[in-house]
């Protein structure tokens, strides 16, 4: 597929709630609007209510210059249909007016500022909302020196800039379908809210950033834009909010953080996330679910609950999953298969011997359950956090955090699971940035004495690497 036609499938959608005060962004909204007043006085129109022309004006520039300065797609898909933009429902609060936005898109495009591509449909796929992005023409006159902006890109980072104006719903409640259902807050949802602003406000304060190699940015590009790759991925680095997904229309199924930039990155990248040009570390629970069941069983769970000799660990952690998650064996099977798991029956036999103190929990759908469980853990462990002063990415049931704090995040998370669940946890850390820089220095220390003093010691190499290792 054309690199041009996967973007435009894959646009995310425009985001109403862009915002900045930023002077220099101010100067670059006058600059356009000139223009934009210039072109329609041109046409004979008038410019009615200009204060609302420019605030829309503002957020179509700040979305469309993030998308192609902070995200991997620098399209955006916008409705150009009137009925969505009123407003009724908590998802779709839009603060913007139909006519005043479509009238800013249509004068950028015509002034040159904006590519549309009006909505259309794919060979065997429904229709696509039109697709936006800025030009080059409108990335120049942004960033075009009178204006100023540069400078506080260097003195302050271009994430600076961007921001969000208005109130966004954050928690979501989804019926079997995944169609979004209405609701009515209670003490719960109203609570949930709440301290979602505090983590909110949390990752706003904080510059979280991803520091990598231009050829590891050209790696990660190319795998998140590959077909090929089973979880194709949007990745923007404004998106730095967290909402709550609650499952099947009940508030105790789900409950999981979504919506941070890290938790799409393929996980390999993770250990190059800075926080506040700090590095960080990344603490999971270890067998998170099948512990959470032991423990409502009243019951300590084998040390490794992967630990079946006669297959791979990682197809094991799949296949409890799957076996966690399905509502029936042979959909749990299938599923298996379908992540490349040869031998599925055998080894959902052996995992549900090994595992006979929970194995009524398997084939019961159980696992939007358990998520509700970590959901739970995850929000008291990022509130505890916050309050020892720390800005934390959760992915799950795992946390990234400054380096510093690691060990305050440990503490934690073994306190809160304990405190909840009566039984102690088993916490493992991911390798870090600084983990992989000491591997690649022990080899090269390895490979200069293989290749420039074998010789040179001969016989006496074998206790120089000793006491070499010894020395690192």
């Amino acid at each position: 597929m054309p690199r041009d036609t996967f973007l435009l499938k894959t646009a995310p959608q425009f985001d109403v709630h862009k915002w900045s005060d930023y002077p220099e962004v101010t100067r670059v909204v006058d600059a356009i609007f000139g223009e934009i007043k210039a072109r329609r006085n041109a046409r004979r129109k008038r410019v009615r209510e200009a204060d609302k022309v420019k605030r829309h004006l503002r957020v179509v520039l700040i979305d469309l210059w993030a998308a192609s300065k902070l995200s991997f797609n620098p399209y955006r898909a916008i409705s150009k249909n009137k009925s969505d933009y009123q407003r009724g429902s908590r998802y779709r609060q839009i603060f913007l007016k139909y006519d005043y936005l479509i009238g800013v898109i249509n004068d950028l495009c015509g002034l040159g500022y904006v590519e549309e591509r009006l909505g259309f449909r794919f060979a065997g796929s429904k229709g696509r909302r039109t697709r936006i992005k800025a030009t080059e023409k409108l990335i120049e006159k942004i960033q075009s020196p009178e204006h100023g902006i540069n400078s506080v890109i260097e003195s302050r980072g271009l994430l600076s800039i961007v921001g969000s104006d208005g109130e966004t719903e954050t928690i979501f409640l989804m019926d079997s379908d995944d169609i979004e259902v209405e609701y009515e807050d209670t003490e719960d949802t109203t609570a949930w809210r709440e301290n979602l602003k505090t983590i909110n406000n949390k990752l706003k304060s904080g510059r979280i950033a991803l520091k990598i190699t231009d050829q590891q940015y050209a790696d990660l590009v190319a795998k998140i834009n590959s077909e090929r790759d089973p979880n194709r991925r949007t990745i923007n680095l404004t998106n730095v909010q967290l909402h709550r997904v609650f499952n099947n229309s009940s508030w105790e199924q789900g409950g999981r953080f979504y919506g941070g930039w890290w938790q799409n990155i393929p996980k390999e990248y993770r250990k190059y996330i800075e926080i506040n040009h700090g590095q960080t570390t990344e603490l999971d629970y270890s067998g998170h679910h099948i512990r959470i069941l032991y423990a409502q069983e009243g019951l300590d769970p084998p040390d490794d609950p992967y630990d079946l000799d006669d297959y791979d660990r990682d197809k094991q952690k799949v296949a409890v999953l799957m076996m966690l998650n399905a509502y029936d064996l042979e959909k749990a099977l299938k599923a298996m298969a379908r992540e490349g798991i040869n031998g599925a029956r055998k080894l959902a036999n052996a995992l549900t011997e090994r595992h006979e103190p929970i194995k009524r929990h398997f084939f019961t759908g159980a696992g939007l359950g358990l998520m509700y469980q970590d959901s739970i853990i995850a929000e008291e462990v990022m509130l505890r956090m916050i309050q020892r002063g720390s800005v934390m990415l959760p992915v799950h049931d795992s946390f990234i955090v400054r380096s510093s704090y690691c060990e305050e995040l440990e503490e934690i998370m073994k306190e809160v699971f304990e405190r909840r669940l009566g039984r102690s946890a088993q916490l493992k850390y991911k390798k870090t940035a600084l983990d992989e820089y000491h591997e690649e220095r022990e080899q090269s220390g390895r490979e200069f004495v293989t290749d420039d003093l074998a010789e040179l010691l001969g016989s006496e190499y074998g206790n120089y690497g000793w006491y070499l290792s010894l020395w690192r």
